[in-house]
């Protein structure tokens, strides 16, 4: 392969590059995640995030779970759940097998709080697809199905 070549696959390169910052950028803009308190809420995105994945574990999550499932640095998560303990948002148990490590729950408080949240994420969802024909909206799920399985196989994401 030539220079010339090689020049044309990086400027290919490049342009795949610029339209996936492009998209990130317009879809990070749509969603509103760039607004410190999300969906009008008191929380980030991140926080709320993390309030959905120890909503999702009825036996509740460790620290060290929501680090490797959300490749979080563990100073930032130790962080929020520290504030999360002072709003009374999260409740910690001890875990029976290693009494090093606690369990996370959502307080009665937290619940109540994520699951407005909650809410407000699913209207948006509503909002976004109601301008849409449901083969425009069939259209789009289906993509953004087809994107998380394509990402999914290089499995680079947060590395």
């Amino acid at each position: 392969m030539g220079i010339n070549n090689y020049v044309i696959v990086f400027m290919m390169e490049e342009e795949k590059i610029a339209q996936i910052r492009l998209f990130n950028r317009y879809y990070t803009t749509v969603l509103g995640v760039l607004d410190k308190h999300y969906l009008n809420s008191d929380f980030s995105l991140t926080e709320t995030r993390i309030m959905f994945e120890i909503h999702r574990q009825p036996g509740g999550i460790t620290a060290s779970g929501l680090i490797e499932l959300l490749q979080l640095d563990k100073g930032y998560l130790s962080r929020i759940l520290q504030t999360f303990e002072k709003k009374k948002i999260i409740e910690k148990k001890r875990a029976a097998d290693d009494k090093r490590s606690f369990y996370l729950h959502l307080s009665p408080l937290g619940l109540t709080t994520f699951l407005k949240i909650n809410t407000a994420a699913e209207q948006l969802a509503a909002h976004m697809l109601s301008s849409l024909t449901d083969s425009e909206a069939e259209d789009l799920v289906g993509h953004m199905n087809a994107i998380r399985q394509i990402l999914s196989k290089s499995n680079t994401l947060n590395k």
